[in-house]
């Protein structure tokens, strides 16, 4: 896993084209592009760490519209960004969708530099909304909860087991959401009780610990040479 990947775009599409054409181009604005060529099967998939959904609205029984429905009716799903597109400039259409929670409905042929500039501005709406928040004592970024009080984190409703110090690091660099924290910062908030000024290794170490054991949320935790750490919405 890339550790400086924005997160993932879930494509569906069943025009090769157009699925390797939005691929190649969101991919290089750094996201992890996922396509499928059906709609069923999406919404029982993994989807911890996706940020879009790029569905065609397909003539199918399960069209990208149903997937929208189910999608939005999650609760663990319900924040993640979701496009609609399609050949048919209905207005019943586009009303159907928005009202099932749609963020944009796009008509076939668009152009590609104004599909990635919309994507990305759904996904920084939800940005907004998903990550950090704290309410009291809790944090909660994406699908990650971590409870001040207990030291417990969730991922979901899954339970992250991290030990002590990667817990104290996760939440170090939660609280500095979007700014890095240099390797030195880290080490003197996290071993407090260290007679050594910094130890980079020990840093790195953990923090490659900790982000294995944030999976998807792990694409999320990136670096920088000379800046340190930093978890980026």
């Amino acid at each position: 896993m890339s550790g400086t990947s924005l997160g993932k775009i879930v494509v569906v599409d069943n025009d090769e084209n157009i699925s390797s054409l939005l691929s190649v181009n969101l991919g290089s604005e750094g996201y992890e592009v996922i396509v499928y060529d059906k709609a069923d099967g999406v919404a029982s998939s993994d989807l911890s760490g996706v940020r879009l959904i790029l569905a065609d609205a397909m003539d199918s029984v399960y069209s990208g519209l149903k997937l929208l429905h189910d999608i939005k009716s999650n609760p663990l799903t319900s924040h993640v960004g979701y496009i609609l597109c399609s050949m048919h400039d209905s207005e019943r259409l586009i009303i159907e969708a928005l009202d099932a929670g749609a963020d944009d409905y796009i008509i076939k042929p668009f152009s590609l530099r104004e599909l990635v500039a919309r994507a990305k501005a759904v996904i920084r709406r939800h940005a907004r909304h998903i990550g950090p928040t704290s309410q009291g004592t809790t944090i909660t970024f994406h699908t990650l909860t971590l409870d001040l009080m207990t030291k417990r984190v969730t991922d979901g409703d899954t339970v992250l087991t991290l030990t002590k110090t990667e817990y104290s690091i996760l939440e170090l660099l939660l609280k500095n959401m979007n700014n890095y924290v240099s390797r030195a910062e880290i080490y003197k908030n996290v071993w407090k009780d260290s007679l050594e000024k910094s130890n980079d290794r020990i840093v790195d170490t953990n923090i490659s610990r900790l982000r294995k054991k944030l999976g998807d949320i792990g694409s999320y935790l990136v670096n920088r040479s000379g800046l340190g750490y930093m978890m980026k919405l």
